[in-house]
């Protein structure tokens, strides 16, 4: 209770729409702040609660509600009219336990999305990073719908370039299956870029012209941003 205690009322309304199933996204919606914001709040709840993760979190409050209600002795009137208001709108146990089972459920699907949602969110003005963008990548492994920005896009192809050239000083024969093992991948990550650039992605057969097919591609993936298609879900 003393680590519950520890939080401000913000933070317990971030925390009451998380228990929701809400996504930051949704949750900067529903209290007019920043993405930035909520994911300020979020690491300050980690801190003070101790967890790691929103999972973590969210079955800490879970186990902590029921072993609350379990702990009661029994209804009381008393202790029903002496109850601040606040510390209901705070704690209020019941809710969090009838919302648990909601949140768990929907968690799967916001996990699924989570890679394409942080793609999306990372706009020109705010790029993926390095690391962010092999991961999104790969979980993205053999998805050429959507889009790619150019840093997701250029950033994996330096890691795919430094990892080939290290295999390669190694064997020849290593950089070779590590090339086989990324090309259904990065030909994934060359059409969601050539789709964002407002191209084809069938135009990555220029692959097969020598020379001067690499060339152009390098172009296009190189292009800026178009506006948003008019189906970003259907391949080009």
């Amino acid at each position: 209770m003393a680590q519950f205690n520890q939080l401000s009322n913000r933070e317990w309304e971030v925390v009451n729409l998380l228990l929701e199933g809400k996504s930051n996204k949704l949750i900067a919606t529903s209290l007019s702040i920043s993405e930035r914001t909520v994911e300020f709040h979020l690491k300050n709840i980690y801190t003070k609660l101790q967890v790691s993760s929103r999972i973590e979190l969210v079955v800490k409050l879970g186990n902590s509600a029921d072993r609350l209600e379990a702990e009661k002795p029994g209804f009381s009137t008393v202790a029903d009219k002496g109850e601040v208001a606040e510390n209901r709108d705070r704690f209020n146990l019941r809710n969090w336990a009838a919302s648990l089972r909601e949140t768990v459920s929907t968690f799967g699907k916001e996990l699924k999305m989570k890679s394409t949602l942080n793609s999306n969110a990372h706009s020109e003005g705010n790029p993926m990073t390095f690391f962010e963008s092999i991961r999104v990548c790969f979980t993205k492994y053999a998805d050429f719908n959507g889009r790619a920005t150019r840093a997701e896009f250029w950033w994996f192809m330096l890691f795919i370039t430094l990892v080939t050239a290290a295999l390669v000083y190694i064997s020849e024969t290593l950089g070779s299956i590590f090339l086989i093992a990324v090309l259904l991948p990065l030909l994934a990550a060359g059409s969601r870029r050539l789709r964002d650039s407002g191209k084809s992605a069938w135009l990555q057969l220029y692959l097969l012209v020598p020379v001067g097919g690499i060339i152009m591609l390098g172009f296009w993936w190189a292009l800026p941003p178009t506006s948003p298609l008019p189906d970003d879900t259907l391949p080009a």
